[in-house]
């Protein structure tokens, strides 16, 4: 099947997404540091969140290019009388 590689890898981005969003990690960055004043949460949210959207776009257009490759027939030429 075509798609199910592209399957398979939405698959491991929301496994990772939901990981990068659980608990454990988030405490990590819950300890009140900053950056460029903003907190060190709210940037790893945000950056984190941006990652997600930005790594879905790429595969679903990907796989819809392989989708309208496959499916597009070669040039076909005209016999020549």
């Amino acid at each position: 099947m075509p798609g199910s590689r592209n399957t398979e890898r939405l698959l491991a981005l929301v496994v990772a997404a939901a990981l990068a969003f659980n608990y454990p990690l988030l405490y990590l960055f819950a300890d009140g540091g900053t950056l460029f004043g903003w907190p060190l949460l709210v940037v790893y949210l945000f950056s984190s969140w941006l990652m997600v959207i930005v790594l879905t776009a790429l595969l679903m257009e990907r796989g819809s290019s392989r989708r309208a490759d496959a499916s597009s027939p070669d040039e076909i030429t005209a016999p020549d009388d």
